[in-house]
């Protein structure tokens, strides 16, 4: 295969399952085309007039440098999108370029079989770590061209239904908790003990205190009494030490740890914590497809009613857990924590939604959790999801204004509430909008057509 895109063809097109992947799809599209591709993606017939099936499937055969598959579950079970990828098939096999088709991975999927070959890009741990791997690989791999294409169509649709902004300011809630206090020291410990590698390996994640691996040994907040506590008296021993702010600013010399490292090991040691803390909160892990956990409460841990929160500018009540007779179901509200140093430390709770057959045991099934999240909550708004987490958080620290976090017996994280306010120099004028349903009737917030359509196929060639 030839690096370089033929000279006629300067087409980026992106095939996705349309409705459900179309916000993806126009966030890709209008970065894209910001950086100066020439995009095409179905989404852009929002704009009405042509025969927009006609021009699509023109742009694959005569004008496409290269195909991207937004991979999910639904896209690799759309009918309209396997078409897509069979005419890219035989359009790459008709120009010899076996990489004709770009998969970008966003979940665990079952890859259809004409991109099973295909080296896919990963946007499943995040969409902007993706987007710079993509831009890297079609400007140095396959010398897709650019120049100053039209961005206006990517414009359109980004804000087809935007609302005018007013010069009146606004407060925006966030899920952003600063961290008032971190363990001060950063400890390297050297291991004594013989054992396998398995069994240091159940060791290490069976601390009660977050530990990484490092070397013959780990880094860890803990002390050493708490680690000869776990590991056997004898078993660990002080290898050095280092400040945690120099650490994370400068890295470990001594040790050759990077900066970037450092944080990424901040990081690492503040999951642990977190989720160990959530655990003990008698919170159960539901693993995502990411490899990230969801933290959510089984019936009887939350109250069965509303949690009622009061924080400076917000006072209300929600319920964090609920039952929908309808889909047979119970939904968990969760949340994934994440700590981050910059641009002020903070820890970050990504809502999270879960679904069980009896308030306790998940649904095995990932897709059908997949598109539960998707349609359940469809018609929930903003200001619902942040009232659950406000809910959730009230519950969670017992009323208090503060989380202690343990990263070792002498040693914690301390996170405070409730989540961070920002203030805008602009606003968005209030509209009046449909009331939401109560969280007692969630479940008749989806219609019975919704709950008949979840499993259904779609054939028809325009459903994408």
């Amino acid at each position: 295969m030839n690096d370089a895109c033929q000279p006629t063809r300067s087409v980026v097109f992106i095939s996705h399952a349309n409705p459900e992947d179309n916000e993806f799809t126009i966030w890709l599209g209008a970065k894209l085309a910001a950086a100066g591709y020439d995009v095409w993606a179905d989404v852009l017939r929002l704009r009405g007039g042509h025969d927009w099936q006609r021009r699509l499937e023109c742009a694959i055969r005569e004008r496409a440098c290269k195909v991207l598959f937004v991979g999910t579950s639904v896209a690799a079970n759309k009918q309209g999108v396997r078409n897509e990828i069979q005419i890219a098939h035989d359009t790459g096999k008709a120009i010899s370029d076996a990489e004709f088709i770009i998969p970008l991975r966003l979940e665990q999927f079952e890859t259809p079989f004409l991109v099973a070959h295909a080296q896919y890009i990963d946007f499943s741990r995040g969409w902007s770590q993706g987007l710079g791997e993509l831009l890297e690989t079609l400007d140095t791999t396959y010398r897709v061209p650019r120049a100053r294409y039209d961005t206006s169509p990517w414009r359109e649709i980004q804000t087809i239904h935007a609302r005018p902004l007013s010069s009146r300011h606004e407060s925006l809630g966030s899920n952003w908790l600063p961290i008032s206090s971190l363990p001060k020291t950063l400890r390297h410990f050297r291991f004594n003990l013989r054992a396998s590698e398995d069994d240091l390996e159940f060791k290490l994640k069976s601390c009660r205190y977050p530990v990484i691996p490092f070397g013959a040994g780990c880094l860890s907040y803990a002390s050493l009494q708490d680690l000869n506590a776990h590991f056997g008296h004898g078993s660990v021993s002080s290898a050095g030490q280092r400040r945690h702010d120099g650490y994370v600013a400068q890295g470990w010399k001594g040790l050759g740890i990077d900066r970037r490292t450092a944080l990424g090991h901040f990081s690492d040691l503040s999951r642990q914590a977190l989720e160990r803390f959530l655990h003990d909160r008698r919170l159960n892990g539901y693993e995502l497809a990411n490899g990230q956990y969801a933290w959510w409460a089984p019936v009887g841990v939350v109250p069965p009613g509303k949690v009622s929160f009061r924080w400076p500018g917000f006072t209300g009540a929600r319920q964090i857990h609920g039952i929908s007779i309808k889909r047979r179901m119970h939904w968990h509200f969760g949340v994934t924590p994440h700590a981050r140093i910059g641009p002020i430390p903070h820890v970050r709770f990504v809502s999270r939604l879960v679904f069980t057959e009896d308030g306790v045991k998940p649904f095995h099934d990932a897709q059908r959790m997949h598109r539960l999240r998707r349609s359940f909550a469809k018609s929930w708004r903003n200001p619902r999801w942040r009232d659950m987490l406000l809910s959730f958080l009230t519950w969670l620290s017992g009323g208090s204004q503060e989380l202690a976090i343990p990263m070792g017996s002498e040693s914690w994280m301390i996170v405070r509430l409730p989540p961070l306010r920002f203030e805008a120099p602009v606003g968005i004028p209030e509209e009046a909008e449909a009331s939401e349903h109560d969280d007692a009737a969630a479940e008749e917030d989806d219609t019975e057509e919704d709950f008949e359509a979840e499993d259904a196929e779609h054939d028809e060639d325009e459903d994408h």
